[in-house]
């Protein structure tokens, strides 16, 4: 059953977000994506009982490690690795502001499935203004009447910066506090 609304209510959440990068495999990449992090404002404008509209911002930070191989030209290439090496001292740090609009449909009273897509704007000399766009399923827990805390996995794609000029694929672990006004 999903939860009742009237139609005059609005959701609002803030929340944090985990970023699991999904490694890419591209041929002749030294782009390795690391963790993130993400700070998110979400509203939610209820347009039938189990059908949501949504409108969200935020920040997204991430991290990336390209790797170099090197080799040691004097010695030539071989099985022993002592004359091959990794190189992975150099770090960037990519900052975004994310606006996207979507939608939620809760088909259960508290589980529910999502869509949304926007522009991540970039807020540093790294990152790219991009398209991106995400889905993915989540759980309500309430904690009263009018709040709860909202769990969710998202497949977020769109992201790109100045080392890596593909779309970057992450996942997004989700904790926010919900509450209706």
């Amino acid at each position: 059953m999903p939860p009742k609304h009237s139609r005059a209510n609005k959701h609002r959440c803030v929340g944090t977000e985990a970023i699991i990068p999904i490694r890419d495999s591209y041929v002749g990449s030294d782009f390795y994506p690391q963790t993130g992090l993400g700070i998110n404002l979400k509203l939610e404008k209820p347009i039938t009982s189990a059908f949501h509209f949504t409108v969200s911002t935020g920040l997204v930070f991430t991290e990336s490690a390209p790797r170099y191989l090197y080799f040691n030209v004097n010695q030539g290439y071989s099985s022993n690795s002592s004359n091959a090496f990794y190189d992975d001292s150099f770090h960037s740090i990519y900052a975004y502001l994310p606006l996207t609009a979507g939608f939620k449909y809760y088909w259960a009273k508290y589980f529910y499935v999502n869509a949304e897509a926007g522009s991540a704007f970039s807020i540093n000399n790294s990152a790219r203004t991009s398209f991106i766009y995400a889905g993915g399923a989540g759980a309500v827990v309430p904690i009263g009447p009018h709040h709860g805390l909202d769990f969710g996995l998202q497949f977020e794609r769109g992201y790109k910066n100045v080392d890596h000029d593909r779309p970057v694929s992450q996942l997004g672990l989700n904790v926010a506090y919900k509450y209706r006004f």
